[in-house]
């Protein structure tokens, strides 16, 4: 019984443990992903141009960021 006590003593001054220590590094991907969303959704309403734009950087957004994860 002392033992659980010392062990939430012990949590509420030392804390819980850290996250990971190694973190992914920053990509432009999902960002770009976004973006072609968002130019497919607007060339919906304005012209096909858009459209064609967003879907190429809508493929290329989610084959750079597969790229990434193949690689990690």
């Amino acid at each position: 019984m002392s033992q659980q006590n010392d062990d939430k003593d012990n949590w509420k001054v030392n804390g819980p443990k850290a996250g990971p220590e190694k973190l992914p590094p920053p990509t432009v991907w999902p960002a770009t992903l976004s973006l072609g969303v968002t130019l497919i959704s607007f060339g919906v309403v304005t012209s096909w141009i858009m459209s064609a734009t967003g879907f190429l950087l809508l493929f290329f957004g989610a084959a750079g960021w597969v790229e990434d994860l193949r690689n990690d």
